[in-house]
């Protein structure tokens, strides 16, 4: 593979590095249960990147099998950040059985529609250019960011509207996911556009250096006192219990 510059190995190896002490300060925290999905996405880029790593820099491992093996490792990524966002609308609506069920009839029915859309565009890909199975899995990944934006702006609109603290360490997980999802929208995009030869360099930079000011949000997050993580406890009961009820007896049908 080709060299990388000093920032390009930095921007590389630093959000693992800071993954691992995210990780050890949730087993500390005893959060693995609460937040099972996000630690085992946690654990597995920090294995994804030293793997990816070494192949990068070993002269026995050609472009193809290093590219090879990075698809397969955003297939993973893509089915644990969506199923992370499962997770966040658990925590945020665990006081709720109805809107926690109907949140998760939502996921459900939007990994079918994903996996749908994947299947259609591996089908359908021109066999000339990108293979096809990486088509799916790049509209899926692209699908799943646009996902993971939305539900950044759903959680600070409807921690807004009922005056919900957004101190707390599922906002966090949020907070990052969502910043990082939209940015890696924006330069997917932007690369389509411009083709291979329009700054993908720099696209990449950016990417990378959004992905390590977000792995500071979570740990940031992750530092704060427990006392914080309380307030997603603490939903207000007028609207929300009303709508918890309706929505109850709504699936109960």
């Amino acid at each position: 593979m080709s060299p990388h510059s000093f920032l390009w190995h930095y921007l590389w190896i630093a959000p693992h590095a800071l993954q691992a002490i995210m990780a050890a300060v949730m087993l500390r925290r005893r959060l693995l249960r609460e937040f099972p999905m996000f630690f085992a996405y946690t654990v597995f880029e920090i294995v994804q990147g030293g793997v990816l790593f070494v192949l990068d820099h070993s002269e026995r491992v050609s472009p193809e099998q290093y590219w090879h093996v990075a698809w397969i490792a955003l297939g993973v990524s893509i089915v644990l950040r969506f199923a992370i966002i499962h997770e966040i609308f658990s925590q945020v609506f665990r006081s709720y059985p109805g809107l926690k069920e109907l949140s998760r009839l939502l996921l459900l029915w939007a990994s079918v529609v994903l996996v749908l859309i994947a299947v259609g565009v591996a089908a359908y890909a021109p066999g000339d250019t990108t293979p096809p199975i990486l088509a799916g899995v790049n509209v899926v990944d692209r699908a799943v960011g646009l996902v993971q934006s939305g539900l950044l702006v759903f959680l600070f609109l409807f921690a807004a509207y009922f005056g919900i603290s957004w101190k707390s360490y599922v906002y966090g997980i949020a907070a990052g996911m969502g910043i990082f999802a939209s940015v890696d929208v924006v330069t997917s995009a932007v690369r389509v556009a411009t083709g291979p030869s329009g700054g993908s360099y720099i696209l990449s930079l950016v990417t990378m250096a959004t992905y390590h000011c977000c792995v500071l949000i979570w740990l940031v997050y992750l530092l704060v006192p427990e006392s914080a993580r309380r307030t997603v406890k603490e939903l207000p009961g007028h609207n929300l219990e009303e709508w918890n009820t309706a929505l109850q007896r709504l699936l109960m049908q």
